[in-house]
């Protein structure tokens, strides 16, 4: 039986860090921020489960001056379902949920359909789109048992083998990233296209590999991305900073930070094999 994540489960069990938790999926937050979110804890109880979710991988922090920020590491999360929700989850379950969406989707009586207005002019494409443009920082980070030079080459040159996953067809899609400046790091397409996701523009071999693009995103849209690899006692512990910004939906941060999650465990289990 693999132990290693018992501290994430222990750390799962308790409400309030549970809480603490779902505050730090809308980004990062200040000690000071946290503690408002639990009125009814005193500073130092907040510290504590602080203390317990970082023991767990599940949360790390920055300092920024005097304040402490803390950053939520959806890895540990990623790699609880990889071990006990996608090996034993129902076919059935995914359908029924959809079911369930749907139905309770439909309008009813108060719940007016939209009516649309054919008479209502389709305003012209000339038009300024008044879309908001915002920006987000996403981080995560996992330790895998090998030297930092080991799995700088293993994210390089097998970023086909982990980087991304088809979701129907659940196997990786080709991807290949080369080793320089201003290299490519793309998806190769089944009918011989190729779509850029981002461009190498700082490349310090073992250490860090900086990325820019717009992750083929339609719209306006840019993404600076910071994978660095630090030396953990006998591993190494890769880090992955995404900052974006542009037009986007409220749930696309998530996404990226979900996919990179997603990825980094692949990585360390190609790198471990069991």
């Amino acid at each position: 039986m693999d132990d290693t994540l018992d501290t994430v489960w222990k750390a799962l069990a308790d409400p309030t860090r549970r809480g603490l938790l779902d505050a730090l999926r809308l980004g990062p937050r200040t000690t000071g921020d946290l503690v408002e979110t639990a009125p009814t804890l005193t500073r130092y109880a907040v510290m504590k489960h602080l203390t317990v979710l970082e023991e767990a991988g599940l949360v790390f922090h920055e300092k920024r001056g005097r304040e402490r920020w803390n950053h939520l590491n959806a890895a540990p999360l990623r790699q609880v379902y990889d071990r006990w929700v996608s090996r034993f989850e129902d076919r059935l379950a995914g359908p029924l949920v959809n079911l369930k969406a749907a139905v309770e989707a439909r309008p009813s009586a108060d719940r007016p359909t939209p009516q649309i207005h054919p008479d209502k002019e389709t305003p012209m494409s000339t038009e300024f789109l008044k879309t908001p443009v915002r920006a987000a920082v996403v981080q995560t980070e996992i330790t895998i048992n090998a030297k930092p030079a080991a799995v700088y080459d293993a994210f390089v040159h097998r970023c086909g083998e982990w980087f991304y996953e088809n979701e129907q067809t659940r196997t990786a899609t080709p991807s290949r990233m080369e080793n320089r400046v201003g290299g490519n790091f793309s998806m190769i397409l089944p009918d011989g296209g190729e779509n850029l996701l981002a461009t190498v523009t700082m490349l310090k071999p073992g250490w860090k590999i900086r990325l820019r693009g717009d992750c083929t995103m339609p719209n306006a849209f840019v993404a600076n991305m910071t994978v660095t690899f630090h030396e953990a006692g006998e591993g190494t512990r890769v880090h992955i900073e995404h900052r974006m910004a542009g037009e986007f939906e409220d749930d696309l941060p998530a996404g990226f930070e979900e996919g990179w999650a997603d990825g980094l465990s692949k990585l360390k289990a190609l790198i471990e094999p069991a």
